[in-house]
């Protein structure tokens, strides 16, 4: 059986190991660009568009195309 965590534990986990809340920098998030085939990076990691479904900003460095990602 698998053992469950608390959500405060479970968000503190993921928040400490996925977000650097103070770098808001463009990050690689390992995709492909649908133009070049360069990886895209996440243009605003820490911000997601309120949007349905929730979107990120991205861009390829290599070729400059600009899209949207699920967030």
């Amino acid at each position: 059986m698998t053992r469950l965590i608390p959500l405060k534990d479970w968000n503190k986990q993921v928040g400490e190991s996925v977000h650097d809340w103070l770098n808001n920098e463009p990050r690689p998030n390992g995709i492909a660009c649908e133009k070049c085939g360069g990886e895209l990076s996440d243009t605003t990691p820490n911000m997601v568009c309120a949007s349905l479904p929730p979107q990120k900003n991205v861009h390829c460095p290599k070729c400059g195309w600009h899209g949207f990602r699920l967030a």
